[in-house]
């Protein structure tokens, strides 16, 4: 694998960081942050519901519960870690995390 550039490092830790806070171990939030990174580089469209900022605090999915998305039970508990397509994703801005500042 190509080393890394600092942009791919600091959006790892940033990503790492939203993993963890949203109840994933370190440990999983690390694998999860490098498997997206090699995701980014092979330009792979799909995007894990862990991602997206529909998806809520108990780990139910904002766009479901409204009736949006076509097919889907308004009480839909996504698999949150599986990488897939989803016409109502919306990209969660991770916070920088304080190692990138």
């Amino acid at each position: 694998m190509a080393p890394w550039s600092e942009v791919e490092i600091n959006r790892f830790l940033a990503r790492q960081g939203m993993f963890n806070r949203r109840g994933l171990s370190p440990a999983d939030s690390e694998q999860l942050a490098e498997k997206c990174l090699l995701r980014d580089r092979d330009m792979d469209d799909r995007r894990m519901c862990i991602e997206c900022k529909n998806l809520q605090q108990g780990g139910g999915c904002f766009a479901a519960a409204q009736g949006w998305v076509v097919g889907a039970p308004r009480n839909l508990v996504p698999v949150k870690t599986m990488f897939q397509r989803c016409e109502r994703f919306e990209w969660a801005v991770p916070k920088a995390s304080k190692e990138s500042k």
